[in-house]
């Protein structure tokens, strides 16, 4: 048996046999090395007039093509079998039917390897072309429709093959397409370049194991693409077995289902947030009025003591510290008690410009540089909210500088979007922490409630628009609001 000189292509149509091989028109048989039939779809067994049972496991050309032809026939397929055919070879040959006699069979064989990169059996298509003015008719309609099969599991599916130890050996464009790497960037690699992290250990262990035993797995993966994206898919890995029904190589199909997922977890996270919103609200009622009570406390004792009393350093300690707590307080309350967006027609710059110039009012922020450059872009927003959002944005991007340095802001208006990114130059947020920025209470400070990029996330999906977060080259991170032209959602002005 001779090695292949060239990498075989896998048989995209002989995934999920029972359910793929059934569906087509054309005589579809899978052949071991030896000429076992391995797997044979309903229109084989119907041309053939016998049931599956009693075709399976039998040697090819002994049970089903005429004696006079048998050597003949080995001779066609022969190159196929040694692997000198790597797209497939065609041609004719007879079989023998339990019902209707001898027939006229046209095919098309491809090799597919073993383990070791031998021939492991050959995959066969074939038209019945006994009637003679139909032959080139029935030629062209088998390769027609094996071209349709594979077009059709192309276009809908996300396919990949592996070697037993996950070496990928194959992908098709729509994984290139999902996963933004090129086909030369994958082929040798394994799949933890996708991943994600978000799984853990025995998830991918009971994976492993599943189809190491020969089994069919299936679930949902949530991969990362090259360029950082989240992607979901449901995938089925179908493990290829030689005839001592160990696995030689996998094949993973799987299909994008990114946008249930995202709308699952809004909902989810929609169902939570309002019964957070209840919670901090009663919270935040509970506590700001004793404090306003403390507040005024400390002002009536202040004014009591003597003008040069050291006392007053530790009241005005307190104070500070009652205002913050009233900050974090009025926070909270924003964040349990949104209200519907009142919009008007708003020069989106201006409003940036304006949280801007309220964060540098703070000395503490003398050594920040917001520079703002871009279109002049006119959107439906609520002012306010707005300027909270940008106000928290600043703020993040500020804190994760210490306080000083350039953030980048650009106002890019185009397709019936409106995209700003605020850039800056922190260390950025390591890959484990990213997915988590925008929780509530979520927060990698030591001060502060952790409520303002999910406030700033909240009242901007309320516009219709999203807040995502992403890398920066050469360090820190890109925050993008996206809010649309026109059309947003909530009450008019």
């Amino acid at each position: 048996m001779s090695r292949f000189g060239r990498r075989v292509p896998p048989i995209f149509a002989a995934v999920e046999l029972d359910d793929h091989l059934d569906v087509s028109r054309p005589m579809l048989l899978i052949l071991s090395d030896d000429a076992r039939v391995l797997h044979i779809n309903r229109a084989g067994c119907e041309l053939l007039g016998r049931e599956r049972d009693d075709i399976l496991q039998k040697n090819w050309f002994d049970a089903f093509v005429p004696a006079s032809m048998r050597s003949r026939a080995r001779t066609l397929l022969a190159p196929t079998l040694a692997g000198d055919e790597e797209e497939g070879d065609h041609f004719e040959s007879p079989i023998v039917s339990g019902t209707r006699g001898e027939r006229l069979v046209a095919w098309q064989a491809t090799p597919f390897p073993s383990a070791d990169g031998t021939v492991g059996g050959v995959f066969l298509s074939g038209l019945d072309v006994t009637d003679r003015e139909r032959k080139q008719e029935g030629r062209e309609q088998l390769l027609n429709e094996l071209g349709q099969v594979k077009f059709a599991l192309d276009q809908s599916a996300i396919v990949a093959t592996t070697t037993t130890s996950g070496e990928i050996t194959a992908v098709n464009d729509k994984f290139c397409e999902i996963s933004k790497y090129r086909r030369d960037e994958l082929l040798g690699r394994d799949h933890r370049l996708i991943n994600s992290g978000y799984h853990d250990a025995d998830f991918f262990r009971g994976l492993w194991e599943t189809i190491k035993a020969g089994r069919i797995w299936h679930g949902e993966i949530r991969n990362r693409a090259k360029d950082g994206g989240i992607y979901w898919v449901d995938t089925t890995i179908v493990p290829f077995l030689d005839p001592t029904g160990a696995p030689y190589q996998y094949m993973a199909i799987h299909y994008e289902v990114t946008e249930r997922k995202v709308a699952e977890e809004r909902l989810r996270q929609q169902e939570a947030l309002a019964q957070l919103g209840q919670m901090s609200a009663m919270v935040a009622h509970e506590v700001k009025n004793p404090l306003a009570g403390i507040s005024g406390a400390l002002q009536v004792v202040g004014s009591r003591l003597p003008a040069d009393s050291r006392d007053h350093a530790v009241l005005d300690s307190i104070q500070d510290r009652i205002d913050a707590l009233n900050r974090m307080l009025q926070d909270l309350l924003v964040f349990a008690r949104p209200r519907d967006p009142v919009l008007a027609p708003t020069v989106l710059r201006a409003v940036v410009r304006e949280a801007g110039a309220a964060m540098q009012r703070d000395p503490a922020l003398a050594e920040l540089d917001v520079r703002i450059r871009g279109d002049d872009a006119t959107l439906p927003l609520d002012r306010e909210q707005i300027h909270i959002v940008f106000l928290n944005l600043l703020l993040n991007a500020a804190q994760a500088m210490n306080l000083r340095g350039a953030v980048d802001v650009r106002i890019t208006a185009a397709d019936g979007q409106c995209k700003t990114t605020i850039a800056d130059r922190g260390p950025g947020v390591p890959p484990a922490l990213r997915d988590r920025m925008f929780e509530p209470f979520f927060s990698t400070k030591r001060r502060g409630a952790g409520l303002g990029l999910s406030t700033a996330r909240r009242m901007v999906e309320a516009h219709g628009g999203s807040l995502t977060a992403r890398p920066r080259d050469g360090g820190g991170t890109v925050l993008t609001v996206t809010l649309p032209l026109r059309g947003a959602g909530g009450s008019g002005a």
